[in-house]
């Protein structure tokens, strides 16, 4: 199997938590978000990786988005068979397209970049605990290859089931 999608399969379940923006001109906070994350992860079919994401901001408005990937398996030179370290989700929608993959046994890289802003790329790095029980991220926002900002994010597993899925939403409490 896969190193990314075995990885991605501890994952799956509920997250709940906080996003910290910190401008890279002076770290100060330039905004926060509350959100709670579905991630689902397949062995088959076209879609390897599902994430759900539902976002509360401070002006009250709300925003759900669904993010799909495909896992590519990425062979040597020369047709060679493709090696699990070289395995990638591959994500291209419309609106984002971008890359990830499991760099150690805990640990997510993935890049990606939004469309509609083809000047600004965005680095995530995802760590999750041991116990499978919390989850780190921090995002570095380029734009024209210069630092702009970045995102903090601190969040914890509330479910192991993507069932548990609420149908009706109500911001996470820390």
């Amino acid at each position: 199997m896969s190193a990314t999608l075995a990885l991605l399969q501890r994952h799956v379940g509920i997250w709940e938590g906080l996003y910290t923006h910190v401008g890279a001109a002076d770290w100060r906070t330039v905004g926060t978000q509350r959100f709670r994350i579905r991630v689902e992860a397949f062995d088959t079919g076209p879609v390897a990786y599902r994430q759900t994401s539902h976002y509360w901001f401070p002006d009250g408005r709300e925003e759900e988005l669904v993010y799909e990937g495909a896992l590519r398996r990425t062979g040597d030179a020369g047709g060679e068979p493709a090696r699990d370290t070289a395995d990638r989700i591959v994500f291209d929608n419309g609106r984002i397209r971008g890359e990830c993959w499991a760099i150690e046994p805990l640990t997510l890289y993935l890049w990606f970049a939004y469309v509609e802003r083809p000047e600004a790329r965005i680095a995530e790095m995802i760590q999750l605990s041991p116990d499978g029980a919390h989850r780190a991220r921090t995002w570095h926002w380029f734009r024209n290859d210069e630092l702009q900002q970045l995102t903090l994010v601190r969040e914890r597993r509330v479910s192991r089931d993507p069932a548990d899925w609420p149908t009706v939403h109500t911001p996470p409490t820390d």
